[in-house]
């Protein structure tokens, strides 16, 4: 257990170890409380809907997530960075990003609805709920507060508030099933999800921030930022594509959307833990970027450690989750998903990779090389596509979970390997499998 001391060490004696944990423990609790939930009531809508139309609801959110991915224009960790930096006022960082995020979700909103409609012509179904999924790629922008409580490290507001609001809608969630409510109904409280989230942010901002910096838009700030983000519009829509683009592709290439609703149980259920790492490395990242420009030694010190932590934590739950793979999707969606387990055993372990490459993603900002982003996801997707295309038809969705785990190594560790720039972030990985902190 020499590892074991020699961690907790690390943690113990690092002079801003309590502000991460304490900052990471609001998160946790806030995705403890979503998951124990979300885990319920997403079982039971599944149940509800069944394989078919849960699969239909996945199909059409995995589409508008494409466009999504674009509408934040890539702004979350260089606006983190901005406000770090203190080198733009709060509000003009602010502001400015909003209305970035609102042109950009406007006209995201109307090319999602276009292109359903010219894929999927005879489905009214499906393009009804593509219109209103999409509709919170604009109530989302104002979600650019969350940059400020990430950099400021204030979590506490931003997990009460969603706490709070995913209550609520698990509440109207059941009352959907209860009433015998339809997928549109089930896409509207996703929707206005996002528009009291939104609303509740924005007045917590007013009213605790000590900046008091009046907002205004700055057409040099836009062009400053939209000069380093355009690498990561791209990389975000690439991350995104081999995130989503199983969902999309089994729903294309089977019959039915059946095949979209076992594969969507079972990753729900991969996705489970992501929130304790998700939120570590939330924490992390004001830190990090802040020893970048202290101290060198404390800089690589305290993302190796991350790295060490995301790891094992992925190791962890890939385990458990491999043991109680049938258990698990027995219990929560029954015998008419039970074909998900074999994919969940496969499905878990790329989220690992996944996670690794956000801590690299934090490594590529601090260092100015975010263009290489752009190369990792776009080989990623490019690999998850033709796997996909490959063993789709033959495997179904194992053949997706498959091929998404391969894209997810590929993009973590290997083609990062190909540059000299971007070799040491491959290298930090391989050491923090071998626990010498």
């Amino acid at each position: 257990m020499n590892w074991y001391k020699k961690c907790k060490n690390n943690i113990v004696t690092n002079e801003t170890s309590s502000r991460i944990i304490k900052n990471s423990g609001w998160l946790v609790s806030d995705k403890v409380l979503t998951m124990a939930i979300g885990v319920f009531v997403t079982a039971v809508v599944a149940r509800y809907f069944g394989p078919e139309q849960y699969g239909q609801f996945n199909y059409a959110l995995a589409f508008v997530s494409l466009f999504t991915a674009i509408s934040t224009l890539g702004l979350e960790t260089l606006t983190v960075k901005s406000i770090v930096d203190k080198k733009v006022n709060e509000g003009v960082i602010l502001c400015t990003s909003l209305l970035l995020r609102v042109v950009g979700g406007i006209v995201l909103t109307i090319m999602a609805v276009i292109i359903i409609n010219i894929i999927e012509p005879g489905n009214t179904n499906l393009q009804m709920l593509v219109l209103i999924m999409s509709f919170t790629m604009i109530v989302k922008s104002f979600e650019v507060i969350e940059y400020w409580i990430q950099a400021s490290q204030k979590s506490k507001i931003s997990s009460l508030i969603r706490m709070s609001v995913y209550v609520v809608m698990s509440v109207l969630k059941v009352i959907l099933v209860v009433k015998g409510g339809n997928l549109a109904h089930y896409a509207l409280i996703y929707t206005l999800d996002a528009v009291i989230v939104s609303i509740a942010l924005i007045i917590a901002y007013f009213q605790f921030r000590e900046e008091k910096s009046a907002w205004k838009y700055s057409f040099s700030y836009t062009k400053d930022i939209l000069s380093q983000s355009w690498y990561l519009i791209l990389s975000g829509l690439m991350i995104t594509i081999y995130m989503r683009i199983d969902q999309v592709m089994l729903g294309s290439m089977m019959s039915s959307k059946l095949e979209v609703g076992i594969y969507s149980a079972a990753v729900r259920i991969a996705e489970m833990w992501y929130f304790i790492p998700i939120a570590i490395i939330t924490s992390f990242r004001p830190v990090i970027m802040k020893n970048r420009n202290i101290n060198e030694e404390k800089y690589l010190k305290s993302l190796q450690l991350l790295y060490t932590i995301i790891a094992w934590t992925g190791i962890g739950f890939g385990i458990v989750t491999l043991i109680l793979s049938k258990t698990l999707v027995s219990v929560l969606y029954g015998v008419d998903y039970l074909e998900a387990a074999s994919i969940l055993s496969i499905s878990v372990w790329a989220g690992t990779f996944a996670l690794l490459g956000s801590v690299r993603s934090i490594w590529l900002i601090s260092e100015g090389l975010q263009k290489y982003t752009l190369i990792f996801m776009g080989g990623g997707a490019i690999v998850n596509i033709i796997l996909n295309y490959l063993f789709i038809p033959y495997m179904g969705g194992k053949g997706a979970a498959v091929a998404t785990l391969i894209a997810q190594a590929m993009v973590a560790f290997f083609i990062p390997l190909l540059f000299k720039e971007t070799r040491n972030a491959s290298f930090m990985i391989l050491k923090a499998f071998k626990l010498k902190l």
